[in-house]
């Protein structure tokens, strides 16, 4: 009795602990595509098989934070973000991999961390309202990156369980900090960071609207986040890269059964 009774206070304590919000530490970033301003290219189609894709079509243009600020030891701009409305194919299934975009205004590379957010679309407008909170609220920061002037295509993997497929619309939105001073970047260069516009999305909807918060900041957690939805009357189109893969399990065909029973005949 006493060991059923200490099994569910555990059972009862990793639950409550599972609610919490948190911001994990994403890990590395790997660069799939490098682009130059001026061009519109029709680049990668999606590897995988994502319920949300957009990093087909780059504009050729991209869009600048901005607004860096000292905050404690940590320069960190403004947050932006798109709406994100994926296919419907796999609701409440674990994200395990995120593809976005880095716009570098500079001439040369900056070093910065890429801190990522989300949340519904109840905002003011249908703007950023509640934090996205599906198991629960959770930021994901990845480790600090080299980015090259123009625009890298970017993809990082998380860790299973921490982040559900929508079952509509959300927000999902980027900072930039120098990671407390340690990466090197100077106030000039974090304003010169931003996200490369692409359109149309290959895989689910995106309308033409983006926002932009009125301050730098993370905004982990934040409801309505005060700040500006905006777009460019369709030149261009107000969409930014995003793609969201879920672990979905590889099917079992009849013939890789007959591949494994002849490895032992």
């Amino acid at each position: 009795m006493m060991r059923k009774l200490l099994l569910a206070t555990l059972a009862l304590a990793t639950s409550a602990a599972s609610a919490f919000a948190v911001e994990y530490e994403a890990g590395a970033l790997h660069a799939i595509g490098e682009y130059g301003f001026g061009a519109p290219q029709v680049t990668r189609a999606a590897v995988l098989t994502p319920d949300y894709s957009n990093v087909t079509n780059f504009l050729g243009q991209g869009f600048v934070n901005g607004g860096a600020a000292l905050q404690g030891a940590n320069t960190i701009t403004r947050l932006v973000a798109d709406d994100v409305t994926p296919n419907g194919a796999d609701v409440g299934s674990d994200i395990v991999q995120l593809s976005f975009s880095v716009a570098n205004f500079s001439a040369v590379p900056v070093t910065a961390r890429a801190r990522i957010r989300f949340w519904f679309p109840d905002g003011a407008g249908g703007g950023p309202g509640t934090y996205y909170n599906v198991p629960a609220a959770v930021g994901f920061s990845f480790s600090p990156f080299a980015f090259g002037p123009g625009v890298t295509l970017l993809t990082g993997t998380i860790g299973p369980g921490l982040f559900s497929m929508p079952g509509g619309t959300i927000w999902a939105g980027i900072t930039f900090d120098d990671n407390n001073g340690t990466t090197g970047a100077t106030l000039a260069q974090m304003n010169g960071l931003g996200q490369g516009f692409f359109d149309p999305p290959t895989v689910g909807s995106s309308a033409d609207v983006a926002f932009q918060t009125q301050a730098a900041g993370s905004f982990f957690t934040i409801a309505n986040p005060p700040g500006t939805l905006f777009n460019f009357s369709g030149q261009p189109v107000a969409n930014f890269a995003w793609e969201l893969v879920v672990d979905r399990p590889t099917p079992t065909h009849n013939v890789s059964w007959g591949r494994i029973k002849a490895m032992y005949r």
